[in-house]
Parts: C-alpha cells; sequence; structure tokens
C-alpha cells in the first residue's frame, strides 16, 4: 500500500467523521436464506471454490526454512506443502500412488522425505518416488511413473496459495487482484506464526464470513467487548477485483486528529484496522500487533456447517513492546477467540436457525454493508449464478 493511498484512506476516514457522514453504497440488497440451507449448492461450492480455485493457505514462515513441511486436510482435500532442499515452496495432494492412504499425518515438521505409514512407499519433498518397498515382489511398475500428485502453488509477496486440483499454474493478478501493493507494505511473510486453533459453527461457511464485513454491529453485538475500541458503522471498502479492503478507524483515531494536523504524519497501522476478504474464503485482519488470518470451510459436507482455521502471526517488530507490556499471545489470542466465538459466531448460528425453519424468505443487506453486496454477489457470479440487484 502505498504511502499516498494511505494517506486517501485516513483523510477520507477524517473529512466523513468530521461531517458526521456514513460511507455508504447506492442501495439495499435482499440475499436469499436458501443460500446457506441447500445441499445441492453447496456440492457446487465445494466443487468450485474448495476444488478448483486457488486458496490462501498462510503465509511463508508457515515454512519458514528448507525441507520443512505443512499437511493440511481442511481444504477437503488433503494437501502437503513443503518447501523443498531449494528453498521452493510446492504442493501436493498428500494421497500415495499405491493405496490412496495419506503420506503424511496433518500438522508441520522438518523433513526431506516421506514414508507412507501403510506401506513404507517412500517419496522425496519434490514429489518423486524414491523407493517402493520390497519393489521385486511388488509387480512392474516404475519410480519414474508413480510420483505425488503435484498442485498448483504459488507464494505470492509473502503469502501461499493451492489450488487442490491439477491444473494451469496460478494467476498472480487474478488471485490477488490488485493487492500487491498492499501485502508488499504489512510483508505477511515476516511475521511470525504463533498459536492455531479450529473453531466449528453451526451455521454456512458464507454466513460465517459475513460475520466480518462490516462493523454496522459494533457498538451493539460488541459494546462490551472490542466496540469500544473501534469506531461504529463506519469504513472505507475498495474492491479489488474478487477481494476486497476494508478499512475501520479505531479510538485513537480521534486523538490522532487532534494531536496532528497533517495525515501524512499519523502512524496508519496504529489508527486503523484493516481487514481484506481474499476470494473464496479467507479473512485477514491488520492491527498494530499482528495479521489474523481466519481461514474459512465447509464441514461435514453440511449447508449448517462451517470450520474455522485462525491463525494469529505476530509483527516481529512488536514481540518485544509485548513482552514489556506485559502481554502473553495467549491472553490477546483467547480474548480475540472469545469476540468471535461468543458473540460474531453466535449471530451466525441464529441466522443458520432461522433460515432452517424458513420464517422469512430474504435477509437484508443495508447501504452501510457494502462489503457485503460484493461478497454475496462475487459467491454467485463464481457458481455462474445472477447477480443480486439493489433496491433504490
Amino acid at each position: 500500500m502505498e504511502k499516498q493511498e494511505r494517506v486517501r484512506l485516513l483523510t477520507a476516514l477524517a473529512e466523513h467523521i468530521e461531517n458526521k457522514t456514513t460511507l455508504d453504497a447506492k442501495g439495499v440488497m435482499r440475499a436469499p436464506l436458501s443460500d446457506f440451507t441447500c445441499p445441492e449448492l453447496l456440492a457446487q461450492e465445494q466443487q468450485i471454490y474448495f476444488r478448483k480455485t486457488p486458496l490462501f493457505m498462510g503465509f511463508s514462515l508457515d515454512l519458514p526454512k528448507p525441507n520443512t513441511y505443512w499437511a493440511d486436510n481442511t481444504t477437503g482435500v488433503p494437501i502437503l506443502m513443503v518447501r523443498d532442499h531449494e528453498g521452493r515452496f510446492r504442493a501436493f495432494a498428500n494421497v500415495c500412488r499405491h493405496r490412496g492412504n495419506m503420506v503424511v499425518a496433518e500438522g508441520k515438521g522438518t523433513k526431506d522425505r516421506f514414508s507412507c505409514p501403510f506401506h513404507a512407499w517412500t517419496y522425496s519433498n519434490t514429489g518423486n518416488l524414491i523407493a517402493i518397498n520390497q519393489h521385486d515382489h511388488f509387480g512392474n511398475v516404475t519410480l519414474e511413473e508413480l510420483p505425488l500428485m503435484e498442485l498448483p502453488a504459488a507464494e505470492l509477496y509473502g503469502t501461499l496459495w493451492v489450488r487442490p486440483s491439477q491444473g494451469e499454474p496460478i494467476d498472480e493478478e487474478e488471485t490477488l487482484g490488485g493487492l500487491q501493493s498492499d501485502l508488499e507494505f504489512w510483508q505477511p511473510g515476516i511475521h511470525i506464526p504463533t498459536d492455531s486453533c479450529v473453531i466449528d459453527v453451526r451455521a454456512n461457511w458464507k454466513l460465517t464470513i459475513d460475520t466480518y464485513g462490516e462493523n454496522y454491529h459494533l457498538n451493539i453485538l460488541h459494546a462490551k467487548s472490542v466496540g469500544k475500541e473501534i469506531k461504529a458503522n463506519l469504513q472505507l471498502c475498495d474492491l479489488f477485483k474478487n477481494n476486497l479492503r476494508l478499512v475501520y478507524p479505531n479510538q485513537k483515531f480521534d486523538l490522532m486528529r487532534f494531536l496532528v494536523a497533517d495525515p501524512e504524519r499519523w502512524p496508519y497501522r496504529q489508527v486503523t484496522s484493516t481487514l481484506y476478504f481474499f476470494y473464496p474464503n479467507v479473512i485477514m485482519i491488520v492491527d498494530a500487533f499482528g495479521i489474523d488470518l481466519l481461514r474459512i470451510f465447509p464441514s461435514e459436507q453440511s449447508p449448517s456447517k462451517s470450520r474455522t482455521v485462525h491463525t494469529w502471526y505476530i509483527d516481529p517488530k512488536v514481540e518485544p513492546q509485548l513482552e514489556k507490556m506485559g502481554i502473553s499471545y495467549e491472553e490477546r489470542i483467547t480474548r480475540f477467540r472469545d469476540i468471535v466465538v461468543n458473540e460474531d459466531y453466535g449471530a451466525a448460528a441464529n441466522i443458520q436457525l432461522n433460515a432452517e425453519v424458513a420464517i422469512q424468505t430474504d435477509m437484508l443487506l443495508g447501504r452501510n454493508e457494502e462489503a457485503l453486496h460484493h461478497i454475496h454477489n462475487i459467491h454467485r457470479e463464481g457458481l455462474g449464478r445472477e447477480r443480486l440487484e439493489l433496491d433504490h
């Protein structure tokens, strides 16, 4: 994010606070609640979004050095990600070519070869089959014809992307949509992973994403928590092809306006929270201390269940400051997850229940929920469905 762009965002927020106006879209949108309950729709979503679309998996330091690996099943396809002996990021289907067993258990570690726990077929971290147990007894197959199935993978500005099906290479511009300069500014690749957990929710995966897409609810649902820290119902929304960026002012923003007249001197990261939606299923939130990455998936083949994998990555420049302030990783992460699980996801579960009993057919997305207009329509477009129109 160039300095000129940061100043533009800060100036626009200040002007709207000064004039007591809101930043609204052009109309109200009606979204059908059946989008969150239909098994046939979910099957299409899983095939298109979670098989054929590049997925944001994590940051560069999730694979910190050559010969590290990360086995992850959350996309619905077992994926083995590695940094090979030359340091190149690669991904494979975590499927042994013998009987289809997973070659590596879920988790992270350091290895340059992987031996299937079923029959000890062994692969290098470049995907080559390098040993068949008792090859002379097995039959007429060659090592060269049975490598691990390589998946399209890309390391883009410190972020790791994988498409869970074989095919063409990942297109950087199509995937990032113009957010390259933002990622260059935030440097996610140097942020240190501190903790990761799985949050299961009885709500459709798209409803779970919706909870992050506006701050209209901040001083209501979060009145006793984060609502005290971030200014509610005020956000800047910019679209980047399928992705988007939301910028919220926090309570330090007003103090900075009064103390320093020139927005060019305002410390952007300290007076805002910046939230990104990366198509189709990832929320990335940047604050003064680090980056929260929330990867959101359907769960158990059910339109009523979703799974969020939350990882907090700390900015290495502020890590010593946290220690001096006596703030532990655990305290910060626990507070964040308590808010998400008990407040945001609790609301999503209630909406899911009401969608299932069909008390009403639609939900309303207001003029001040512009990001949700984009997210709902970009998900519809991905399946070839008609866009939802705005009611002016």
